[in-house]
């Protein structure tokens, strides 16, 4: 199998990741890295980031919460990851939400070429116009059919010259070539607080490990579909809420990543 292929050159690597990310889901990207076999350094001062760069395997550039500061050590971390050639992920949250979004996000994209773009579909649609298209952009209320989805990857990844990968109720993956939808996963996801910042730190982890990008951002987007869809039959199981889905989904991570059975045997 294709993912027993990415787990084993997960477990010989063991990435760092240097995660410059979102503030509010930062403790569940350090905890998503873990459970799956990597690990997270955070830094955000522009005298220590370029060190921490070199340092890590992968870079995840994470612009939820900005400020000047943060968005300048973004791109400083940015352009030494190229300057390695080391893979960089961007999850550009809520562009297209203000000006000022937009504008910081037209400058790095000018400065630093990611590896993969992950986003859901109104930032994809703010990242290809680049203006202000919307009131909104981190938890995303834009419904796309999913050829237009798969359309507007492929249109990103070729604007960029990278792997795109839109978040929906399907996810979608282009590298402007190559596309392919992702299925599964449970719609209680979405009811999560920075399930897409953990993905997007899933493809930096996978990135890490050697894989090309867009191979990358399948392994990360379909094990953490697979995890989703485990942990909602688990909580169905126990009839338990939103809360027990959210230690299941790291328990289901914890299962695939490292070969336990524990979950495979409460689902069989």
């Amino acid at each position: 199998m294709v993912k027993d292929v990415w787990i084993q050159q997960l477990h010989k690597t063991a990435p760092r990741v240097h995660c410059l990310t979102n503030p509010v889901s930062m403790r569940e990207v350090a905890n998503v890295l873990l459970a799956a076999g990597g690990s997270a350094i955070m830094g955000e001062d522009q005298l220590e980031v370029q060190e921490l760069t070199a340092f890590c395997q992968a870079t995840l550039l994470n612009t939820g919460v900005p400020n000047e500061e943060k968005l300048c050590a973004c791109m400083i971390a940015g352009i030494k990851a190229n300057e390695l050639e080391h893979p960089v992920v961007l999850d550009p949250v809520g562009v297209g939400a203000s000006q000022f979004r937009s504008r910081t996000m037209r400058v790095m994209l000018d400065k630093v070429e990611p590896s993969i773009i992950r986003c859901n579909q109104e930032e994809a649609c703010a990242l290809l116009n680049m203006e202000r298209t919307s009131q909104g952009g981190v938890d995303s209320s834009m419904v796309l059919g999913e050829k237009v989805q798969l359309k507007i990857a492929e249109m990103l990844a070729q604007t960029y010259g990278c792997t795109a990968l839109i978040s929906g109720e399907v996810d979608a993956v282009s590298d402007g070539e190559r596309s392919i939808f992702l299925t599964g996963g449970d719609a209680r996801i979405t009811r999560i607080t920075g399930s897409g910042c953990m993905l997007s730190a899933l493809c930096a982890l996978f990135s890490g490990t050697g894989l090309a990008p867009y191979e990358a951002a399948c392994a990360a987007g379909s094990i953490w579909k697979e995890s989703a869809y485990r942990a909602g039959i688990l909580t169905d199981r126990t009839q338990k809420g939103i809360g027990s889905f959210y230690v299941h989904l790291f328990d289901a991570l914890d299962g695939l990543c490292h070969g336990t059975r524990r979950t495979d045997a409460k689902l069989s």
